[in-house]
């Protein structure tokens, strides 16, 4: 009869501690999911990011995921002039870039920077499409005339 209480109070210890482990793995989940919504892992609060430059607003995604396509907006005021956009190398040896709104007019490298060149006609919104291909930070810096954002983005896998 001692055999079986002490076995039973051998389990119960196990148990005790068993919903225990049972409570922070739930909670720690209850953190993630409510991150992932909120949009650590791709579009959302915690993602989303507007910079004003000199007049020129950069909408971007801080949280990006790999093989996952993302935007890059820029809004730069319509002067009636041509605008350069200059991207850093190193962004660009970790991000393809699919499509570009409007069309540029030229594209070359300068001082190892990819330089766009665009006429201003869609009321100055120029719209990058990209995909990431290569995980972990990765510093974006874009130039536009003497508008200058620099930023980390996180690329998950």
């Amino acid at each position: 009869m001692e055999k079986d209480i002490t076995l039973a109070e051998d389990y119960y210890a196990f148990q005790r501690k068993e919903w225990l482990v049972a409570r922070i793995f739930w909670i720690a989940m209850s953190f993630v999911l409510a991150a992932a919504a909120l949009g650590l892992f791709g579009k959302g609060l915690l993602s989303d990011r507007t910079v004003i430059s000199h007049g020129v607003r950069f909408e971007f995604n801080k949280f990006m995921r790999v093989e996952k396509g993302t935007e890059l907006r820029i809004h730069v005021t319509p002067g009636g002039q041509n605008a350069q956009v200059s991207f850093n190398n190193d962004y660009i040896n970790k991000v393809r870039i699919d499509q570009i709104i409007p069309e540029p007019i030229s594209v070359e490298v300068k001082d190892h920077r990819l330089v766009y060149t665009f006429s201003l006609v869609q009321n100055g919104f120029i719209t990058f499409f990209l995909v990431p291909y290569k995980t972990g930070s990765q510093p974006l810096d874009v130039n536009v005339g003497n508008a200058r954002m620099a930023v980390n983005q996180f690329v998950y896998f």
